[in-house]
Parts: structure tokens; C-alpha cells; sequence
């Protein structure tokens, strides 16, 4: 058996998610067929996580196991000769069978995008959320510092959504304008449903209202999501890295 690790960049925006689902267009579901054309036999893979509907991905990460031996450079151009113009396989490597996308992954950065101008974009309109009002990102920073660390996120995901442990890390979140954009970057050890979206939502809530950052300290210990704000729209956010 022999198993390989690829890196894949997509655009979300007309996928019903990363898993596979009868009748609808998965980025799986798509990555599955391409494999299976080119091995001529049934390829299952798996990813390092799930991304919602309209979710894209610069470095989501899979593994897949196959009876054949295909080199690397064969199945990176194989791919991308059959795969739709929306998915893109940007690197392809032998690993050992020990390895596992999501178990042996040790972190993840997300990106958040904001469009920040007074006219919406029509380039960018299912690549960034657009906010007319002008945000100042040295204060937006002074509400993101509140969620680094090791906490429970609970409010940060539906509550029939909540695992076992909803307990992370987050090592490192930050907002940085480039332009127009505001990106919003955030690196833990692992995520819950809709968090970095319900993290962004929140903390433009607070913004807008004006409220102290220290507000975010009370949401996050009431465990309680009707406590924090909006879930941001999924077409801002970006899979950037997951590191192993």
C-alpha cells in the first residue's frame, strides 16, 4: 500500500462544502473522481478538516491510499489535467502510512478577509466580506487579543455542534490592512464548527456597538453562542496552512 499527502487550493464558491455529499458538488467529491480516473480504480481521501459551503482553501491538506504506484509529478499533472479550473493540486508527496491529514496535524491558520470601502466590488463579492464603514485595525487588534490563548470556545460554536472537549489554543490572531482589505489571521491547534467565522462576526458586532474588548472575556466564559454576535459570511474565509 502506499499512501500520498497533496496540498489542494480551491475556490468554494460553488461547492457544497469540502465532504462528500450524494447529488451535490463537493470539492471531495470532485478530488475522488479525478483520483479514481487517473488510478482506474475507487480512490477514497482524507482531508485535514471540513470547510462550509463558499469556504475557499489556499493549503487544505489530504492523504490517500492506493494499491498502485504512481510517481509524484504523474499524479500532480494527472490531476490537474482532469480536475475542474475552480481546484487546483499544488503539491503531491510520498508519505509513510503513519501519517493522517487531520490526527497528525498540529495547527491551522485560517484568513479572514474584509473588503473595507464605501462601494461593494463586483470582483470580490464571493472572495471577502464587504464592510462600508471604515474599521480602524489598531482597535479591531485590541478586540482579537482577548481570544489568544488556551480557552473554552463553546460561544464561539451552535451548541449542537459542540464537541466533548470544545477547548483550544489559539496561538496567535491578528488584523492587518493591505489596502482596501483587511485580513484577519488566526493559528490554533484546532478549530470548532463556524469558530473563526463566529470569532470575526463577533468582534464587528462589538466594534460597531462600540463595546468595551473586555466583553469578549464574558462571552467566552458564559460558553453561551447566543451571547456572541453574527456568523461572519463564509466567502471571507480562507484555509491558509494546516502544519504538521
Amino acid at each position: 500500500m502506499y499512501k500520498k499527502k497533496c496540498v489542494v487550493e480551491y475556490d468554494g464558491t460553488y461547492f457544497f462544502g469540502w465532504q462528500r455529499q450524494k447529488d451535490l458538488r463537493t470539492v471531495q467529491g470532485v478530488i475522488e473522481a479525478a483520483l479514481s480516473k487517473i488510478y482506474k480504480s475507487s480512490i477514497n481521501i482524507v482531508g485535514s478538516g471540513r470547510t462550509d459551503t463558499g469556504v475557499h482553501a489556499v493549503g487544505q491538506v489530504f492523504h490517500f491510499v492506493s494499491e498502485r504506484y504512481l510517481e509524484n509529478r504523474s499524479v500532480l499533472l494527472g490531476l490537474n489535467s482532469v480536475l475542474p479550473e475552480d481546484v487546483v493540486i499544488k503539491h503531491v508527496e510520498d508519505v509513510d502510512l503513519s501519517f493522517h491529514a487531520q490526527k497528525s496535524a498540529i495547527s491551522k491558520t485560517y484568513i479572514y478577509k474584509i473588503y473595507n470601502y464605501q462601494i461593494r466590488s463586483a470582483l470580490f463579492r464571493n472572495r471577502a466580506w464587504w464592510i462600508r464603514d471604515n474599521i480602524d485595525v489598531d482597535l479591531l487588534n485590541e478586540y482579537l487579543k482577548f481570544f489568544k490563548g488556551e480557552k473554552d470556545f463553546s460561544a464561539m460554536c451552535l451548541k449542537r455542534s459542540v464537541p466533548e472537549n470544545p477547548v483550544r489554543t489559539i496561538n496567535y490572531i491578528f488584523a492587518k490592512r493591505d489596502g482596501d482589505f483587511i485580513n484577519i489571521e488566526i493559528n490554533a491547534n484546532g478549530f470548532l464548527h463556524n469558530m473563526v467565522r463566529n470569532i470575526v462576526g463577533t468582534v464587528i458586532d462589538l466594534y460597531s456597538d462600540n463595546s468595551s474588548p473586555e466583553k469578549i472575556e464574558e462571552i467566552l466564559k458564559s460558553k453561551d453562542r447566543k451571547n456572541a454576535g453574527r456568523t461572519a459570511p463564509p466567502q471571507g474565509l480562507y484555509l491558509k496552512e494546516v502544519f504538521y
